[in-house]
């Protein structure tokens, strides 16, 4: 078995995500437009203040599947769009700059190393008060938190894997889970086997993780009952457990998780950020044969 990259499924369908990844069935989570936000020289000017927690989830989102990458900004939001080094994963969000205490930047591309921009936030608190500010003669974002100001070195956003396309899929089932509820599918899956089936049984009116192993199995199923809310099909698709929980960790504490799967295509999973007017949302590839 191998693993599918992300961005390779162009089947389109009537009710296909459109270019942002927002889909004509509605989960409340839609995302802004930021289709020209990661084509655009640097801004010179950017003056961010804003709670520490808010800042960190939108870097833990992104940091699940990259290491690096561009930061679109334009005067009224901030976004960020990157897959994995092997286009295994993307990430897909957006943050309304009414989220934060200071919102005032030129339109514009940023390289930001998630780890170094998260170690500057890690010397304040959830609530505390970070204020961000460019310095573009330098290159480098000035972080201040509680009066420490920690400078980070901006990477060149030419050098930056470019953001993907969100890939048209079917994908006619819809799944809310609470956040505990996904983890422990995921956690449980991974115990049996590297890999798992997400199963939607729409007679039976169920969703089920099924994994199996060399000796055991494990079968997670969710009725509609189980469920914040439940759109049912009949899909099945298989992926990568590992992958799965990454991604799963990587989304905001304290939201809804919700999944759109089709047959053999990649998997959504959005969220909306607690803390702030924004959503975000991981396309995650099928594991297909090796043949």
């Amino acid at each position: 078995m191998s693993q599918s990259p992300a961005g390779s499924c162009t089947d389109t369908t009537t009710d296909s995500p459109d270019a942002s990844g927002s889909s004509t069935s509605s989960t409340g989570d839609e995302l802004a437009d930021s289709e020209d936000l990661f084509e655009i020289d640097a801004p010179r000017h950017l003056q961010i203040s804003g709670e520490v927690r808010v800042f960190d989830q939108i870097f833990g989102v992104a940091g699940a599947v990259a290491d690096s990458v561009r930061l679109g900004l334009s005067t009224s939001t901030l976004a960020i769009r990157a897959d994995d080094p092997m286009g295994h994963a993307m990430v897909d969000l957006s943050v309304e700059g009414s989220s934060f205490e200071t919102f005032k930047t030129d339109s514009g591309t940023l390289g930001v190393d998630i780890g170094r921009f998260r170690d500057a936030l890690s010397i304040g608190d959830a609530g505390d008060l970070a204020q961000v500010t460019l310095d573009a003669e330098n290159g480098s974002l000035e972080i201040t938190i509680n009066g420490i100001s920690r400078t980070v070195s901006l990477e060149a956003a030419e050098s930056l894997r470019q953001a993907p396309d969100i890939p048209p899929v079917e994908l006619p089932a819809t799944a809310h889970f609470e956040q505990g509820d996904l983890s422990f599918a995921l956690t449980a899956a991974k115990t049996v086997d590297d890999r798992f089936d997400l199963v939607v049984d729409s007679e039976g009116g169920e969703l089920r993780f099924e994994a199996t192993g060399d000796t055991d199995s494990m079968v997670y199923r969710r009725e509609t009952s189980d469920l914040v809310a439940f759109d049912p099909a009949d899909v099945q698709s298989t992926f990568d457990a590992d992958l799965a929980s990454s991604v799963s960790r990587g989304l905001p504490s304290g939201a809804h998780r919700v999944l759109r799967i089709g047959d053999d295509v990649p998997l959504v999973v959005r969220s909306q950020f607690p803390n702030a007017d924004g959503a975000c949302q991981y396309v995650i590839a099928p594991k297909v044969s090796d043949e």
